[in-house]
């Protein structure tokens, strides 16, 4: 019996220290990460592309403003007094998961499409801790209406895929006169995760376990892969793409940022989506893997003004893999609405 109670006692005594090394390791192992932020170009300018331009939009605490990335096709039709066509991408992506479908829709509309903070070719900030933050859903809708006024564009139909879809229900709701209709593609709206207190997320080893988060990324194509119904069509150009924003100086800690701030608070839309009564079109790619198409179509049926269109063997992008459908599903749409 003596003996049988030391085994217990020893296997206690190590089952604790193995507890014990696993909070160390939790609580000194993001330590390891080396905090300092990717070297390259200090400018998106220096990596720009024939077709790029670059606009500065004010931003509170930012005396220089912030530096946007953008594309344009269709400026002829500017003038023709119809909205100009704005396409929000989602999450890490840019204004190269449009290129498929920008000159379709700009065959008859004056379309922009452009890298939200802190994506693709746009500024990189460094959030302080002081004056507003950049990385916030209220950021990213202050920066497209910034935008919106840069460039002269009073109303616009905003395209937004994923979390890009987020932006443009939030926009709708906070600035009606400003936004003619929606389309939502393959929207996070409904999407529901975990999140956490402030004061956890605020814990440096948050903050470097966020850098390496946001550094895996930037620099994997893991989530185009997902995003994609037949993976095999990914081009290696598409694959440089998707990396383009880690020749920017700073890209890491800015996406590490943003990913610190989203651990305490999801993006959601601010208000009830049941209270936006602007013109809906809700496209759902049915192969879609990141958002569930169930989710989907719950938008359709709970926004008032909405109409739903499938578009099969189809994934989470289907701008790139299926575009002449979704130009198709979107000029049926805009046509009925005489948008």
């Amino acid at each position: 019996m003596a003996r049988t109670r030391k085994i217990w006692k020893r296997l206690g005594i190590a089952a604790g220290a193995l507890l014990l090394l696993g909070i160390l390791a939790a609580a000194a192992g993001p330590f390891l990460i080396d905090p300092e932020p990717a070297e390259g170009a200090a400018d998106g300018q220096a990596l720009a592309g024939a077709d790029s331009r670059f606009t500065t939009v004010p931003f509170p605490g930012v005396e220089d403003g912030l530096q946007l990335h953008y594309i344009r096709a269709g400026e002829a039709h500017a003038d023709a007094g119809a909205p100009t066509w704005i396409l929000l991408h989602g999450f890490s992506f840019s204004t190269a998961t449009w290129r498929p479908l920008l000159p379709r829709l700009a065959a008859e509309r004056d379309t922009i499409a452009y890298d939200q903070i802190p994506y693709g070719l746009s500024e990189k900030p460094v959030h302080d801790g002081e004056g507003p933050n950049p990385f916030t859903l209220e950021a990213d809708v202050d920066h497209l209406l910034a935008l919106m006024d840069e460039l002269g564009r009073e109303r616009a139909v905003l395209v937004g895929n994923s979390s890009g879809a987020v932006i443009a229900l939030e926009a709708a709701r906070r600035a009606p006169e400003r936004v003619a209709g929606v389309v939502l593609i393959n929207p996070m709206v409904g999407l529901e995760r975990p999140t956490f207190p402030a004061w956890i997320a605020g814990l440096p080893q948050v903050e470097r376990l966020s850098l390496l988060a946001a550094r895996w990324l930037g620099e994997s194509t893991a989530l185009l892969e997902r995003s994609y119904h037949d993976p095999e069509a990914i081009t290696p150009e598409r694959e440089a793409q998707m990396r383009r924003a880690t020749q920017m100086a700073g890209w890491d800690r800015a996406w590490g940022q943003l990913i610190q701030r989203s651990v305490s608070e999801a993006l959601a839309v601010r208000g009830p989506i049941e209270a936006i009564d602007t013109p809906a079109q809700v496209i759902v790619g049915t192969a879609d893997e990141v958002i569930p198409p169930a989710d989907s179509r719950h938008v359709a049926e709970v926004l008032p003004n909405a109409e739903l269109a499938e578009i099969e063997a189809c994934g989470h992008v289907p701008q790139e893999e299926c575009p002449a459908e979704v130009a198709a599903a979107i000029a049926q749409w805009r046509q009925a609405h005489g948008l």
